[in-house]
């Protein structure tokens, strides 16, 4: 019989957990799909390496909609076997509901062994891949992409101005760049011949101009200036472009588990803080035990005696409301981290030790076929609200009888 219960309670939960991963998954990266989209559109990128940005992309978010869908698909499978009596049935039958736990538990650990793969090592990865392939995106489009006696605005608040663009595509004659990403101050750049750098051990791009000048007009206090120069480099922000941004050592999240422990115990020898890597460093492994804690945290909530059966309304109504718990509580938790105001430690773990400390109590609750009081109360309050409704359409239909 648990075989049987545990595939049975199994195959309720995954498709709802499928279905979950696939749309919290696209939610989170519509934004990054509008930008290759724009990308695709305005910046004339090949669609082959649009996809291939799309598939770096994912792993950094899976990380996260992983315990996400895990937690969708205990409500709503479980909800349904609700409301259609079968868990009454079930424990009828003798099931505790630790029987229950047990198999939706075993499905967590697989959710939290993957989760934990691709915040170790696939989403480390995969950051570095983005981050070369960003690159070499943005070399290629720069050196390919600038047109002849045509003002180039590939770069916000950069436009640059090309008489003749020499083969194979790396210098050019007669260059105008106008500057105005610095607040208060207008830069226009004048070279007679320009080279198109790039720099594979920092990932930057650079064009190093020759013989010209630089006008410089500042609002405040208002100025005038000019520079002749025989060689300048200007310097192309990447990150704007194509982001996320490119540093010149990787950053915690481009680490592997093995390299940030490294960082983090450098850093400690040297009398550095390391407040970035240990957040990166507990956020790995806090994640990874999210999918256990929800799959506690869901079964109690179905299992734990109510006046009304669950429905999948309200499982998917009470996971949406745990979400929103649990990631304020980590983005409250990351702002004190960032700003030192908790240790590392205790700003990533705190959403778990909550989390931990009321799934605990409503399982127990659970086991000992207790109500939850608030449920109750919320349940006495929605049945006020219905009543009071009705009554307000039935005077309100009744005054318009003639």
């Amino acid at each position: 019989m648990k075989r049987t219960l545990a595939r049975y309670l199994i195959a309720e939960i995954l498709p709802p957990l499928l279905i979950g991963l696939f749309a919290f998954t696209v939610i989170l990266l519509t934004a990054r799909i509008l930008r290759l989209v724009d990308l695709v559109v305005t910046r004339g990128l090949p669609l082959v390496q649009t996809l291939k940005l799309l598939g770096l992309f994912v792993p950094t978010f899976l990380e996260l909609t992983l315990p996400m869908a895990l937690l969708l698909g205990v409500f709503l499978g479980l909800s349904r076997l609700s409301s259609d009596q079968e868990i009454l049935a079930l424990k009828a039958s003798g099931a505790s509901p630790i029987h229950i736990l047990l198999p939706v538990a075993a499905l967590a650990l697989g959710v939290a062994l993957l989760t934990f793969l691709m915040a170790a090592w696939v989403g480390p990865h995969a950051q570095l891949a983005l981050k070369k392939t960003l690159y070499d995106i943005a070399r290629t489009h720069v050196m390919t992409g600038l047109k002849e006696k045509v003002f180039n605005d590939d770069f916000p608040k950069v436009l640059i101005y090309v008489e003749e663009v020499v083969p194979p595509g790396n210098s050019a004659q007669g260059i105008l760049i106008v500057d105005r990403r610095r607040p208060g101050r207008d830069s226009i750049i004048f070279g007679k011949v320009a080279l198109i750098l790039s720099d594979e051990e920092t990932k930057t791009l650079s064009l190093k101009l020759f013989d010209g000048a630089v006008y410089e007009r500042e609002t405040n206090p208002p100025g005038f200036s000019r520079t002749n120069f025989n060689l300048y480099h200007f310097k192309l922000d990447l990150e704007e472009v194509f982001s996320p941004a490119r540093r010149k050592e990787r950053g915690p999240r481009e680490m592997s588990l093995r390299r940030l422990t490294h960082a983090i115990s450098q850093k400690r020898e040297q009398g550095l803080r390391a407040t970035a890597e240990l957040m990166e460093l507990h956020q790995r492994f806090s994640f990874a035990l999210a999918p256990l804690l929800f799959a506690f945290l869901g079964v109690g909530f179905v299992l734990v005696p109510t006046r009304a059966r669950a429905s999948r309304a309200w499982g998917l109504t009470v996971c949406l409301l745990w979400l929103l718990v649990y990631y304020t509580l980590l983005s409250f938790g990351k702002a004190l981290g960032e700003r030192e105001i908790l240790s590392p430690w205790l700003a990533l773990w705190m959403p778990a030790i909550v989390v931990a400390l009321i799934a605990a109590h409503v399982f127990r609750k659970a086991l000992n076929e207790s109500p939850l009081g608030i449920a109750d109360r919320l349940e006495t309050l929605s049945s006020y609200l219905t009543r009071r409704l009705a009554r307000f359409k039935h005077r309100t239909s009744g005054g318009r009888k003639p």
